[in-house]
């Protein structure tokens, strides 16, 4: 009865948005590179100004991403004036524990979960990848939202070199005179950087650099109070992401720089740390790190990270049993998978996957007794699977046929051709070359179309073995 209340209360204090109402929104994009959507909605770009740190920015938007978005909301889309991309750390890997779900970056520890989007660019487009594919020595971007102990990333892009680092953190060792401060261990010399704000002890810094050894020699530093992203107190604000300092006797949490206090608001769904929410409300008129919240909205669990991923089509499912099958691979839900469709972006039931779907399935390697794997997330690509007709495999190989130059994957037998691009490390190989490479465990990702359970492929890349 108390959960039917507060979605009756929800649907009642929760109206629709009129058609061009203000709004700023700070969050993680969902969606696809090609529709990517803030709050469940689609953007709208065009004649919006982009940033990435204070600077222009026409790069791609991807599902990950941290932004800061201000525009006009509508029935259907979200039309932006000014959006920013916020980077919380960019540096090199120090350490990766995989059992954990984490790295270390510029000294401070990194959470994955399987809600963390992990990329890099290749040939022009971007690909995704696991923790387990990361090393020490790596050179990432983190995004994401500050957690007990650290920071959980929403998104990680790996870089085939290094370059300018950014950390940021509250100053520690304020030297004035000499023009330097600690910040997680590294020794920030700002003596030749430009300068905003106030120098203080405590005060929030963020850096951007060039390392060298444990100092970091800054070419800019911004002081500012820790908290909050400049929105006023009168305008109605959104905010979406995983929360952190769950504090149920005080009613309040962590998200995004703020801290959320929910004690009036409409909570729907069960609260608990590092879930995924979204949250509606206005910042305070006086704390400007502080959010009053009118309702809280859970829409996804928090999961641990995958130590493993496919992609491929639906061949089986049972909604009772919590069951899938992708061709040979069999997995199983519970109320802690991550279920989404990334077109509409949003969080979906169990029974609304069917047969024929495209998904991507995160999963934990082990083995249960009915040869199944547990299903950490769940994102449903659509009937599709791809754009203009292309669709994505990926998975363990068996049956490779060096004569053929076929082999199976998820049950489908793929088929390549002279033309078929076949890649390794970022380095081509011809048909041949690559089926001498090729072993039966090896884990590839493959596009192409299936037609009759064969799949054409018109790439073939190997990702780990």
């Amino acid at each position: 009865m108390l959960l039917v209340g507060l979605l009756l209360a929800a649907c009642q204090t929760a109206q629709p948005p009129q058609a061009g109402s203000g709004v700023a929104v700070l969050g993680v994009l969902g969606g696809t590179p090609d529709r990517p959507t803030l709050a469940g909605k689609p953007l709208d770009l065009s004649g919006a100004t982009v940033t990435k740190d204070g600077e222009a920015w026409t790069g791609d938007l991807l599902p990950g991403m941290v932004v800061r978005a201000e525009g006009q909301e509508g029935a259907s889309s979200l039309k932006v004036e000014r959006l920013e991309v916020q980077v919380k750390l960019k540096g090199p890997v120090e350490a990766v524990d995989v059992n954990a779900g984490t790295l270390t970056v510029l000294g401070q520890t990194v959470f994955t979960d399987a809600g963390t989007q992990i990329y890099e660019k290749a040939g022009g487009a971007y690909r995704t990848l696991l923790l387990t594919d990361l090393s020490p020595g790596d050179f990432v971007e983190v995004q994401g939202t500050s957690a007990q102990g650290g920071l959980l990333a929403t998104y990680i892009e790996r870089y085939p070199t290094g370059g300018e680092v950014r950390l940021e953190g509250a100053v520690q060792n304020l030297d004035p005179a000499g023009k330097t401060f600690q910040l997680s261990g590294y020794t920030v010399d700002y003596s030749r950087a430009r300068v905003e704000g106030t120098p203080q002890e405590g005060a929030w810094a963020e850096v951007r650099g060039t390392l060298s050894g444990t100092t970091l020699q800054a070419s800019r530093v911004s002081f500012k109070t820790a908290g909050g992203s400049g929105f006023g107190a009168s305008r109605r604000v959104e905010l979406e992401g995983p929360i952190s300092d769950l504090n149920e006797a005080q009613k309040t949490f962590r998200l995004l720089g703020y801290t959320v206090d929910y004690a009036q608001a409409v909570v729907v769904g069960q609260l608990a740390e590092g879930v995924y929410v979204e949250a509606k409300g206005q910042v305070d008129a006086q704390d400007p790190g502080l959010f009053h919240a009118q309702q809280v909205k859970v829409k996804y669990p928090r999961t641990r990270a995958p130590k493993a991923e496919a992609k491929g089509q639906v061949t089986a499912v049972d909604p009772d049993r919590l069951t899938l099958d992708l061709g040979s691979l069999g997995f199983y839900a519970d109320a802690n998978t991550l279920l989404k469709r990334d077109d509409p972006d949003g969080p979906i039931a169990f029974a609304e996957i069917q047969v024929g779907d495209f998904v991507e399935v995160r999963y934990d390697p082990a083995l249960t007794q009915e040869g199944r794997f547990y299903a950490l997330k769940v994102e449903v690509k659509g009937r599709s699977g791809g754009q203009g007709g292309i669709q994505e495999w990926k998975g363990t190989v068996s049956q490779v046929d060096r004569t053929a130059y076929t082999f199976v994957l998820l049950g489908n037998t793929v088929a390549t051709t002279p033309s078929t691009r076949f890649e390794w490390h970022d380095q081509p190989y011809d048909q041949a070359g690559f089926f001498a490479l090729l072993q039966e465990g090896d884990v590839v990702e493959v596009k192409g179309s299936n037609s009759g359970g064969v799949v054409q492929a018109s790439k073939v890349e190997l990702k780990r073995r």
